[in-house]
């Protein structure tokens, strides 16, 4: 098979591709450490070069699998050559070296491909100075290929002329008798390595010679030295000619050795720029040009393969059935031959019965005298077995250490006595008599025919579950190699990732790296940014392509993940707490003088804490949809609604949950109660004052005091009965927050210092805890709702936008007066003007920071957007838009039916709470097995589950062991009900 270019190819595929000349080069990426994709780009159209060192260069159509983190070569090349335009492509001398130019004068680089031996890629500057270089190395004590060193320009060697009459039949005299002419030119002509093997035998054919001429037999040098000379002139007018080819061709192979169903297997062998004569009748593919030849070559390479080994596979499950049947055949064979060889003992025994007594006689009184064995030996010889001159019997050993002797004996009643086919060794039991011996074989070949009976009933049960079995492993590989062939791998499982309990889609970084690449590529302003608040921890986002409250259950699932992902698993550490923000909080923009390693961002504002997890995770099957099968799977993962067990005997004991949304209630009437109850005492505002102040209503503080700890004394006992519910738009009177601005109330001037760093309004995705209002408060929230139920949320901007201006203009006036005073004054104007108040109080996210106060950050630096940069690792073309994205989680279920048509499966590591109702499912948690170990354990426990079924046992045996094993966590326990019984079985 063909492995690399050759000179010839690397002619065709130079012409074909100065096409794509003046393109931009817009991204470097690497396959592996020797396969990189350069990405171009001019107007509308794009195309992506592949360079695999020491092997091919060409375009291609199709999607390569990238590496997860791009190498430092790439790195390198994507610095040097991102933006720059494709000057020239051309081949350096006759070799197998290619030059692609990048930028002109002071600002271009060249990429060097060496695709001979063991290959290499070189970046070099506009005087050739290397840059960067993927295989340092030293050629000759003399060429250095290293950093700083200057690229050999006279390495590339040239095309030589054709050699001359006289040349040829000088160096032709040399060769010996009986050698072969296509191997003595090709190692002893220059021209003929230029050549390659092909064009050589190319060449020879049209030249009227075959491979395998010999010289001084079907060659002759006086008279076929013009032929040669003619051969040599096809060769030369053929690379002169090169570059008008406008084909490609694949050479093909067929198996012969057909299969019982009649398959056959064809396989790619070579690809060429031209049918060659020595091809002609061979299968072949042709292209309408080379590089597309190359491409396809390549890109089903990998296929090609696994379609051997499926063969060879099926092969060897048809030779194991072939074996059995002939195991069988064989041990039928055997018993026969024994029934015959036991009845010819016997009857032989039969036929010599006092011949038998009586050296059984002998035997046993020369032994009774105890005779020394040589004199028993001479005994024996003297002994006189014939008669009529005929032998019938003869001593060949004596087994006295188990009391038997053996005995040659002749059919007496047969002619030639002497015949060894009339004769058999039989061993004689001194214990018995002749005809005791003889009824003893008898007993054998009876036992003989039983065992013969008995295979025989035996064999059509056993060949008919031998087929049976050969037949069920031709298809269960069949319908693997048809999975493996359907199976799409979908952009997340890079990622550590899963699907939450409500249908939203978890991805988790696997390293630094990754990290970069999830919140760079795949974060969206409606995503929520999970992390365990830890150095080390994996960043995990909740994709929420709908735009809506990302809902609790899902946030404390991310929690899980982040935790587990993080040293916490290994060191055995739980009730970890994690947080969320949102996109806009995260930045890669470090503080002055700091600086940020990858992966690691800056959290600007409040971190929402989530309450402390337990570290288990499951392992789980997700098995694709067909189609038509998707509609049966609706709503199967949703949303979950409040629950709250008991709730109709807290009501009749509180008689206050007013605060709990319903229905029916309006969006703005419920910010308004969840406004009104909070914690902290509720900020005035005059807004018609030019020299507004805020101020603290000191009348009821004591009092607000009061009722704010009952208020959190009661949420904190019941908010194990209250589930957190999502409440949309209840953000609108704060910004996030930081921990080092918190609250004082015992200095002047706090209140006001607060509110100098409220941030603007932020109306979207917020949510809360339902407190649980006690009796008394609610009546005090209905005269308050009255109050201030014709504001609307144009009066609450505009007299908030009149707060921070009145801050600003009076901050030195409020910190010197006393707080006795502004109280009045403030009581006074308020009188006066009858101006109505605006509550402009911080609401509290879904839970608070423990032993926070509520706190206010003026977001002193633009956040800055991440912009697609040399350090992103995939193209634009990765990102799943919503739609598609939806489409596709709504495809993939857990629970699957037995009416439900599926494609293929694919293993899930999640929190065990979003596998609740997965029909496959084993618990994880921190432990001492390996993850090798635990995910054959895994498939083991399902492959046995009795409910599953052939396709669904079918699909999890095509799944790759290293697939389930790669998002498991290092040292886990394993846990499923009656796990140790079902694999015991």
């Amino acid at each position: 098979m063909k492995t690399r270019f050759s000179t010839l190819d690397i002619m065709c595929v130079v012409n074909e591709i100065q096409k794509y000349k003046g393109m931009r080069l817009q991204r470097v990426y690497d396959i592996d450490h020797k396969t990189y994709l350069f990405k171009f780009q001019l107007n509308n159209e794009k195309c992506v070069l592949l360079l695999e060192s020491g092997v091919r260069l060409h375009v291609t159509n199709y999607e390569w699998t990238k590496n997860e983190a791009p190498s430092s070569f790439s790195m390198k090349l994507r610095k040097h050559l991102s933006n720059k335009r494709l000057e020239k492509l051309t081949q350096m001398g006759f070799d197998r070296i290619i030059d692609l130019q990048f930028g002109v004068g002071d600002a271009a680089y060249h990429v060097i491909l060496e695709l001979y031996d063991k290959g290499n890629i070189i970046l070099a500057d506009k005087d050739y100075i290397m840059i960067n270089i993927l295989r340092p190395h030293t050629e000759d004590e003399k060429q250095k290929f290293f950093v700083k060193e200057v690229y050999p320009n006279s390495r590339p060697k040239n095309r030589l002329n054709p050699p001359t009459e006289d040349f040829l039949i000088q160096i032709l005299k040399t060769a010996k008798p009986l050698t072969n002419l296509k191997k003595f030119i090709f190692s002893n002509f220059p021209n003929c390595l230029d050549y390659g093997n092909c064009l050589l035998e190319h060449m020879l054919i049209r030249g009227g010679f075959s491979t395998k001429t010999k010289i001084g037999v079907e060659f002759n040098i006086d008279t076929d030295i013009q032929k040669l000379m003619n051969c040599f002139s096809i060769a030369e007018k053929f690379l002169d000619n090169i570059t008008t080819l406008k084909e490609g061709f694949i050479i093909q192979k067929i198996d012969r050795q057909l299969l019982p169903d009649g398959t056959i297997l064809c396989t790619n062998q070579e690809y060429h720029p031209f049918l060659f004569a020595q091809h002609r009748n061979l299968p072949s593919k042709t292209y309408e040009s080379f590089n597309e030849a190359v491409d396809e070559f390549y890109s089903n390479l990998e296929s090609q393969k696994y379609d051997v080994k499926c063969m060879q596979q099926e092969k060897g499950a048809v030779k194991k059935l072939q074996n059995i049947v002939k195991d069988h055949e064989e041990r039928l064979k055997k018993l026969q031959d024994a029934q015959d060889e036991h009845k010819f003992k016997a009857e032989l025994i039969t036929n010599n019965l006092d011949l038998v007594d009586n050296t059984i006689q002998f035997v046993r009184q020369a032994v009774a005298k105890q005779l020394h064995w040589d004199e028993i030996w001479d005994m024996i010889r003297q002994l006189n077995f014939e008669d009529d001159g005929c032998t019938y019997a003869i001593v060949k050993n004596l087994k006295l250490g188990v009391n038997h002797i053996t005995l040659q004996l002749f059919d007496p009643y047969n002619e030639e006595n002497q015949n060894e086919d009339n004769s058999q060794l039989i061993d004689i039991d001194l214990g018995q008599s002749a005809f005791g011996n003889a009824q003893r074989y008898y007993g054998s070949k009876k036992q003989s025919a039983i065992k013969e009976k008995k295979t025989i009933d035996s064999s059509s049960t056993v060949l008919k579950m031998a087929e049976k079995k050969t037949k069920q492993t031709l298809k269960d590989m069949q319908v693997v190699a048809s999975i493996n062939k359907v199976r799409k791998t979908y952009w997340f499982e890079k990622f550590y990732w899963f699907i939450s309990s409500e249908n939203y889609l978890v991805i988790a970084g696997r390293d630094a790296h990754q990290n970069e690449v999830i919140v760079k590529r795949y974060m969206k302003s409606s995503d929520i940014y999970v992390h365990a608040g830890f150095s080390g921890a994996t960043t995990v986002l909740i994709k929420n392509p709908t735009n809506q409250i990302v809902p609790p259950a899902t946030l404390n699932e991310a929690a899980v993940m982040a935790i587990s992902y993080s040293v916490s698993w290994s060191m055995k550490i739980n009730l970890q707490n994690a947080f969320w923000v949102k996109p806009e909080q995260v930045s890669k923009t470090a503080p002055t003088g700091e600086y940020l390693t990858t992966g690691s961002f800056m959290i600007r504002g409040k971190k929402n804490y989530l309450p402390a997890t337990h570290l288990i995770l499951g392992i789980s099957f997700l098995f694709k949809l067909e189609d038509s099968s998707v509609p049966r799977h609706a709503n199967e993962r949703k949303v979950k609604g409040i629950e709250c067990e008991g709730m109709d005997n807290i009501a009749e004991n509180n008689d206050e949950f007013e605060n709990i949304p319903s229905e029916n209630e309006s969006d703005e009437d419920l910010e308004k109660n969840i406004e009104l109850e909070n914690k902290e005492t509720p900020y005035i505002v005059n807004d018609d004052d030019e020299n507004a102040e805020v101020k603290t209503n000191n009348k009821h503080e004591e009092k607000d005091k009061d009722e704010e700890k009952e208020l959190k004394s009661n949420y904190e006992t019941s908010k194990n009965v209250i589930d957190m519910t999502s409440i949309p738009n209840c953000n609108n009177t704060c910004e996030s927050v930081e921990k080092s601005n918190s609250v004082s109330s015992d200095s002047d001037g706090d209140n006001d210092n607060e509110l100098n760093e409220v941030n603007d309004l932020d109306k979207k995705n917020e949510t809360v805890k339902p407190l649980i209002l006690k009796r008394g408060q609610r009546g005090k929230l209905k005269r308050i709702k009255e109050k201030y139920k014709d504001q609307d949320e144009d009066e609450r901007e505009m007299r908030i936008k009149l707060l921070h201006s009145s801050m600003n203009e009076d901050k030195k006036l409020k910190r010197a007066k006393k707080k006795d005073k502004k109280n009045k004054k403030s009581t006074d104007k308020n009188k006066a003007t009858g101006n109505k108040q605006i509550f402009i109080k911080p609401l509290p996210m879904l839970l608070e920071a423990p032993n926070d106060t509520i706190q206010f950050e003026v977001q002193k630096e633009p956040i800055k957007k991440f912009e697609d940069n040399e350090n992103s690792e995939d193209d634009e073309t990765d990102k799943p838009t919503d739609l598609t994205e939806t489409q596709m989680l709504d495809s993939l279920t857990g629970i699957p039916y037995a009416e439900d048509e599926l494609l293929f499966a694919v293993p899930v590591v999640a929190p065990y709470t979003a596998l609740t109702n997965y029909k496959y499912k084993l618990k994880l948690t921190p432990g001492n097995t390996k993850r090798g170990k635990a995910s054959k354990t895994c498939l083991n426990l399902f492959l046995k589950d009795k409910t599953s079924t052939t396709r669904e046992k079918n699909l999890m045996k095509s799944v790759n062991v290293q697939d389930i094993a790669r998002n498991i966590p290092n040292g886990v326990k394993l846990s499923a009900p009656s796990l140790s019984k079902v694999l015991n079985k």
